[in-house]
């Protein structure tokens, strides 16, 4: 089995891939702001407390990691200004990776992505801008 880092696995869907990846036998490093909030218990879990846009945790975050699923987050608040927190962590993550060799990710994307960009209403584009 692998040992994934899961980048934003404090809650939603990051925190369902965790459970996922888990339950599947892989080893899983749960990288969130809010990781010690995890109330998931398993000796193939590790927590690790971590900012996705500071370089540093992230790259302490990828050591010894066969593959990262990023599934990040933002608020409903967050969305009445540009976002950016995306595009930024995945920079650092990518750069992240390669320093350790690490050559597998799975980004989840949100709604805006691809072709449900068609589907945004005006309320919703604001911070796809």
């Amino acid at each position: 089995m692998a040992r994934v880092l899961i980048v934003g696995a404090s809650k939603g869907i990051g925190l369902e891939t965790t459970r996922e990846a888990l339950e599947a036998g892989h080893t899983v490093r749960a990288f969130a702001r809010s990781a010690d909030d995890i109330m998931i218990s398993d000796h193939k879990l590790e927590k690790r407390r971590g900012n996705a846009l500071r370089s540093s945790d992230v790259t302490a975050g990828v050591m010894d990691i066969d593959a990262v699923i990023q599934v990040l987050g933002v608020s409903l608040t967050e969305l009445f200004w540009p976002v950016h927190l995306f595009s930024d962590a995945t920079r650092i993550l990518i750069a992240a990776m390669q320093a350790q060799g690490v050559k597998r990710l799975i980004s989840v994307t949100g709604f805006g992505a691809g072709d449900s960009r068609a589907s945004i209403n005006c309320f919703q584009i604001l911070p796809f801008r």
